[in-house]
C-alpha cells in the first residue's frame, strides 16, 4: 500500500513546492538576475558568434567558435565600466562599446557625465585594444559609422569637438556660444590609433554614410535661426525654418532606391520617409500597400541600408523587406507556433540567423537558424533558472481614461490566476522614458511582484510609443498632467473590473516612473497606499536646465513639459514632486543609483532636502549604481527593498 501512495503523495508534495509563493528575497534573487544570455550576434561568416552574458552578475561577453575549434572566451567587465553594445566588424575582430561615470572640473562646474567608449576584440590572439585611445580628450570615442570593407582592420568613427575658442578641443564646455564640429577618424583595430579623416562645417548636426565610409548626405541644424538644412555635397537639396524642436532625422541611404531613408516626427509625413537625393522630393516608406509610419527601422549592419521595419505594439513586430531574412522568419514561425519571433542578426549572405523566441510573460530563448540546413541549434535561455517555474500570466488590457482616450496596457496576474480569481492587491507599475512602452515580453520588476501576490498594472499612458501617431503626441505638454491622469485612471478602471481590491493600491516606478508615481501620490492622495521611485525625476523644471537653452535637447524636454505652463509659480508647482511633499501623505521609497547621469542625482538629494524629517519618506541611496540597473546586484537590491516596503504598507497576503 505505502509503495503505492508515497509516490502519488510526492508527487502532490512536488506540485504544492512548485506553486508555493516564495519569500520576498528569494523572489528578488530570482528575478533580479542579470539576463543568462542576450542579444546574439553572429560573425560575417557565420563562424563565431558573441552574445551578453552575465555569470558573474554584470552584463559582459561570451565568445563561441562555431567551428569547434576553440575554447570559448570571456569578457568580463566589473562594475566600472557597464556595457552597452557589441557587433562584429570583420570575421576575426568584434567590437563591443561600454559607457563608464566620470567627473571633470569645466568651465561651468564639476560636471558628471557618462564617457562612452569602444574595444576591439581579436577572436585569434585573445587580445583586446581600446579605440581611439589617442583621442581620450572626447566624450565619446565609441560612434563607428562604417566598416570600411576596403580596408581591413580599420573602421571610420565619428566624433565630435569643440571649437570654442581658446576652449577648442575640451570636451564639456557647457553653455558656451562657440559650436560643436564633428569630425571623422579612421581608426585602426589592431593598435586603436586614429588618424583624422575629414572635418564637416559648423552646425552640421547628422552624416550619413555608405558602407565604404564615403558621405552620403549631411543635416545643418541651426537651432538660433530654427532651421534645418540637407545637403549632398555643396548642393542643398531639402530646408525647413520655425523648427524649435528637432523634426528631421537622417537614417541611411537605400541603395535599392538610390534615396535616404530619413524620419520626419511631425506633420503629415510623419514617420519613415524616402527623400529624394536629386531634389529632395519627400515620399513615405510602404511595406506593402502600408506606410511604414511610426515604425522603427531595422539597417544591415554590413551594406548600411534599410532591410526592414518594427512595428509597436503587444509585441515589437519585425517585418523585413528583403527576401532572405523574410524567408527564414516565416520558416521559424511556422516552426515554432505560438512563440514570438524577433531575429537579432545574421551573416553577410543572410543565409544563416540568430533570433530570439518568445512566449507573454517568460524570459526569451535563442537559436541560430541555419535556412539552408534548414536547422535550429538551441543557445540557451535568458532566464533559465525560471524555464521550469511557473511566471505570472500577462494579459492585455485597455480602459477608457477621464477625457476618452483608450490607453493599452498590461495586468500581469500571480501564477496561475486569472480574472476570476480577483481582485488582488494592486500594484501599478508605469514604464520609464516617457516615450517609450511596454509589451508583453518578460520584465524582471513586473515579473517579481506578481510572484509576491500582486497583480501588476503596466499602462502605455498618452506620450508612449507603440501605439498610434495620436496617441504619442497625445503626451506632449502633458508631462505632469495627463499623463499622470492616465495612470491613476487605470488603477481605478483595474478596481472597477475586479481586478484590483477597493481601498487603495501602492505604485511603483524608475526613471518618469518613479516621476509619475510620485506625481500619482500626491493627486491621488486618498488611494495611494505607497509610493516607491527608483532613479526618478523629482524636479522637472531643475532638469531642464540642465540643458543648453535653446538645444534640441531642452527644446525637445520643454515641449514634452508644455512651454506654456510655466507662468507663474503655482503652475510650475503643479508638476514638480519636490514641491508636492506636504501633499503627498502615503509612505514614500526613494531610490537613486549615485552614478546615474540620465537623471542626475541632485534630483534625489533636491528631493531628500525638501522632505526633511517627515516620518513617511524614506531615502536610500544606490552607491555606484546607474541609471538602468543592468547588474543583478542593482536588481536584487531594488526587488529586496522595495518587495519589503510593498508587504510593509500594502501586503499581498
Amino acid at each position: 500500500m505505502k509503495t503505492k501512495i508515497l509516490p502519488a503523495l510526492a508527487v502532490i508534495l512536488a506540485a504544492a513546492l512548485q506553486t508555493a509563493r516564495a519569500d520576498t528575497n528569494e523572489i528578488a534573487e530570482l528575478y533580479g538576475r542579470a539576463a543568462g544570455i542576450a542579444s546574439p550576434q553572429i560573425s560575417p561568416q557565420g563562424t563565431h558568434l558573441a552574445i551578453e552574458c552575465a555569470p558573474q552578475g554584470l552584463p559582459s561577453l561570451c565568445v563561441f567558435d562555431l567551428t569547434g575549434g576553440a575554447e570559448p572566451a570571456l569578457l568580463g567587465l566589473d562594475s566600472t565600466y557597464r556595457l552597452k553594445d557589441f557587433f562584429w566588424a570583420d570575421e576575426e575582430r568584434l567590437i563591443f562599446r561600454f559607457g563608464s561615470f566620470e567627473r571633470l572640473q569645466t568651465q561651468s562646474g564639476m560636471q558628471e557625465f557618462e564617457a562612452k567608449r569602444a574595444v576591439s576584440y581579436d577572436v585569434n590572439s585573445g587580445e583586446s585594444t581600446m579605440l581611439m585611445s589617442d583621442m581620450r580628450g572626447m566624450v565619446n570615442t565609441s560612434n563607428i559609422v562604417s566598416l570600411l570593407p576596403q580596408e581591413k582592420h580599420k573602421v571610420l568613427a565619428l566624433g565630435w569637438m569643440y571649437d570654442g575658442g581658446e576652449t577648442s578641443g575640451t570636451i564639456m564646455p557647457t553653455k558656451s556660444t562657440g559650436g560643436w564640429l564633428p569630425r571623422t577618424y579612421i581608426v585602426d583595430l589592431k593598435n586603436g590609433k586614429s588618424r583624422k579623416a575629414e572635418t564637416f562645417p559648423k552646425h552640421t548636426d547628422e552624416v550619413v554614410f555608405d558602407q565604404y565610409g564615403r558621405e552620403v548626405a549631411r543635416l545643418r541644424r541651426d537651432t538660433n535661426l530654427g532651421t534645418s538644412t540637407v545637403y549632398k555635397g555643396r548642393d542643398e537639396i531639402y530646408s525647413e525654418t520655425d523648427i524649435d524642436v528637432r523634426n528631421l532625422s537622417l537614417i541611411a541611404l537605400e541603395e535599392s532606391v538610390g534615396d535616404l531613408i530619413v524620419w520626419i516626427d511631425r506633420g503629415e509625413n510623419h514617420g519613415l520617409n524616402y527623400m529624394s537625393l536629386r531634389d529632395g522630393a519627400i515620399s513615405p516608406v510602404m511595406i506593402g500597400d502600408r506606410p511604414a509610419s511610426g515604425a522603427a527601422t531595422i539597417i544591415d549592419p554590413y551594406t548600411r541600408t534599410l532591410v526592414g521595419v518594427e512595428y509597436g505594439g503587444e509585441w515589437d513586430q519585425q517585418v523585413f523587406l528583403v527576401p532572405e531574412l523574410d524567408a527564414a522568419q516565416s520558416a521559424i514561425e511556422a516552426a515554432m507556433p505560438g512563440k514570438h519571433v524577433t531575429i537579432t542578426s545574421w551573416t553577410a549572405d543572410r543565409s544563416k540567423v540568430t533570433v530570439a523566441l518568445e512566449e507573454a510573460g517568460r524570459p526569451a530563448d535563442y537559436f541560430v537558424y541555419d535556412s539552408a540546413a534548414g536547422t535550429m541549434g538551441g543557445l540557451g535561455s535568458a532566464g533559465s533558472h525560471l524555464v521550469n517555474r511557473p511566471v505570472g500570466n500577462v494579459i492585455s488590457i485597455s480602459y477608457e481614461a477621464r477625457d476618452g482616450l483608450t490607453v493599452p496596457g498590461f495586468v500581469t496576474l500571480p501564477q496561475g490566476k486569472t480574472q476570476a480569481d480577483g481582485p488582488f492587491p494592486l500594484v501599478v507599475l508605469p514604464h520609464g522614458g516617457p516615450f517609450l512602452h511596454d509589451t508583453a515580453s518578460f520584465d524582471w520588476w513586473s515579473g517579481a511582484y506578481a510572484e509576491a501576490g500582486y497583480a501588476v498594472l503596466r499602462p502605455n499612458y498618452r506620450g508612449s510609443t507603440g501605439s498610434s501617431p495620436a496617441h504619442h503626441f497625445a503626451g506632449y505638454g502633458e508631462y505632469g498632467g495627463k499623463m499622470v491622469d492616465d495612470v491613476i485612471d487605470g488603477a481605478a478602471w483595474a478596481v472597477a473590473q475586479g481586478l484590483a481590491n477597493p481601498g487603495g493600491y501602492c505604485i511603483v516606478g524608475g526613471s518618469y516612473g518613479g516621476y509619475s508615481a510620485l506625481m500619482v501620490a500626491a493627486r491621488d492622495a486618498a488611494q495611494v497606499k505607497c509610493a516607491i521611485s527608483v532613479n526618478g525625476v523629482t524636479d522637472p523644471i531643475l532638469r531642464l536646465a540642465d540643458f543648453t537653452p535653446k538645444s534640441d535637447a531642452y527644446n525637445e524636454y520643454e515641449a514634452m513639459l508644455g512651454s506654456g505652463r510655466f507662468s507663474d509659480e503655482a503652475s510650475r508647482a503643479a508638476i514638480m514632486p519636490v514641491r508636492q511633499v506636504n501633499t503627498i501623505s502615503a509612505n514614500t521609497l526613494v531610490m537613486h543609483g549615485r552614478e546615474d547621469t540620465r537623471v542626475p542625482f541632485r534630483q534625489f538629494t533636491q528631493m531628500r532636502s525638501e522632505a526633511g524629517n517627515r516620518p513617511n519618506f524614506t531615502f536610500v541611496e544606490m552607491e555606484g549604481e546607474d541609471h538602468f540597473l543592468q547588474s543583478t546586484y542593482a536588481r536584487t537590491d531594488v526587488l529586496k527593498q522595495t518587495l519589503a516596503f510593498l508587504q510593509a504598507h500594502h501586503p499581498a497576503q
